[in-house]
């Protein structure tokens, strides 16, 4: 039986991103995803968190499911977010591919 996933055209890419603000919660955190998630669909996104008061560093990682959404951020490289109720000012996202292990492996469940 063949995997669902060898028999799709996947290629997931990740790539680092970098916010010019401050990212005081959760809800800040899902308009940047949101806004990442213009350029295709993520299989995984995180930001960073500090281990000793749990804020959001402004920095994280996104996995695209298709490489070819990833290059096409990485293309725009300074992404926007529009200011809102919760951006005051205009808000970048600076995007790049990731030099960690980039070729994302996923194993064949077994039943």
């Amino acid at each position: 039986m063949t995997s669902l996933i060898k028999s799709t055209a996947f290629s997931p890419m990740r790539v680092f991103f970098r916010v010019s603000t401050s990212i005081p919660s959760m809800k800040h955190a899902r308009e940047i995803f949101r806004v990442l998630g213009e350029y295709g669909d993520m299989i995984e996104y995180r930001f960073i968190r500090c281990p000793s008061t749990f804020r959001y560093r402004q920095y994280g990682f996104v996995v695209y499911r298709n490489s070819q959404d990833a290059y096409k951020a990485v293309e725009e490289q300074f992404i926007k977010v529009p200011p809102s109720e919760l951006f005051d000012k205009s808000t970048d996202i600076k995007v790049e591919r990731s030099t960690v292990n980039n070729k994302i492996k996923y194993r064949k469940e077994e039943n």
